[in-house]
């Protein structure tokens, strides 16, 4: 079909070639005959006044006609230019539309993959990351609280569980591409609706369960700890996370590990859960730079020791 689209525009150019050369000649006759009439008028300037007369009533005809067969075919050159610009479209249109590659159809499903790794529980940890339990609470609590959906093309098990083998192995789009047997356009789409969705979970769960801190940790209360333990609220240290960055941010996101990165800082409890995250610095700045900005932007999220502590004491001690 692509070469018939290519014969027919062929054609079509030929065609309005052959019109631009016809109205060329066209032009070229009338200039001709303008000079033999030129020429006629000198060389009969002693004739009668009738034959003047008569010879100019011809001359006008002539010119008449010429008009309207110029204007016809620059008329036709206009419908062949339109018909060529409308044909170029359309095989456009044909490539990028209708001229696809046949329907891949894998050998096993893409739920299928993800449901017999999923059973298999060091399958399940090596592929996602986490075990069969929590990607099942994960799962429940993003299609019922964070707007994660099935579609009539995907489920949002095997959504999930792509946007995990993505993360956890630092999957490739191509990869996820041919293991999933997916277009790279619809691995993009579904990517982004799940990071959403987690997105939105981060921001209800990365914070303290006591802003006031009213209650001493039970860990803390061991002698092991107490006294000198009293009142800390967690652990706060930065951390460097590979990353790929355009090549114009290359040196700014190079660290002293000598590969590009981002500084990460990140505070947690004695839960082992995290309350405080901001990414997104470039691995070369420093981390007390990282630490400053967030108090001084995120001061309202940031998790503040109970009154009566010295947190600069502590803090500088513990980030020299």
């Amino acid at each position: 079909m692509v070469n018939l689209w290519s014969d027919a525009v062929c054609c079509l150019c030929v065609q309005v070639n052959d019109v631009n050369a016809a109205t060329l000649e066209g032009d070229g006759t009338k200039d001709d005959d303008d000079d033999s009439e030129q020429g006629s008028d000198d060389d009969s300037s002693d004739s009668a006044s009738l034959e003047d007369d008569d010879s100019s009533d011809s001359d006008s005809s002539d010119d008449e006609d010429a008009a309207i067969e110029e204007y016809f075919l620059r008329a036709q050159k206009r419908r062949w230019q339109m018909v060529l610009t409308a044909s170029m479209i359309g095989m456009i249109h044909f490539d990028k539309y209708m001229n696809k590659a046949e329907y891949r159809v894998p050998k096993e499903s893409r739920y299928e993959w993800v449901m017999r790794n999923l059973g298999n529980r060091t399958g399940c940890y090596n592929m996602f990351r986490m075990h069969r339990n929590v990607f099942d609470k994960l799962h429940n609590v993003l299609v019922e609280s964070y707007g994660l959906k099935s579609t009539c093309k995907m489920s949002s098990v095997e959504a999930l569980g792509m946007f995990l083998w993505i993360c956890g192995g630092q999957q490739a789009v191509r990869q996820v591409e041919n293991r999933f047997t997916r277009s790279l356009k619809t691995v993009s789409r579904k990517f982004e609706k799940v990071l959403a969705s987690v997105s939105k979970l981060a921001a209800d769960i990365i914070r303290t369960i006591d802003p006031h801190f009213r209650s001493v940790h039970q860990r803390l209360q061991s002698p092991r700890f107490s006294p000198f333990f009293d009142k800390c609220i967690g652990a706060i240290d930065g951390t460097h996370v590979p990353v790929v960055v355009p090549t114009n941010q290359v040196v700014q996101h190079t660290g002293r590990h000598g590969y590009t990165t981002q500084n990460v800082l990140a505070i947690c409890d004695f839960n082992m859960r995290f309350t405080f995250v901001v990414a997104g610095w470039p691995g070369s700045v420093h981390d007390m730079r990282v630490f400053k900005d967030a108090i001084e932007k995120y001061d309202d999220k940031f998790p503040h020791p109970p009154e009566g502590i010295d947190v600069s004491y502590h803090l500088l001690f513990h980030l020299d």
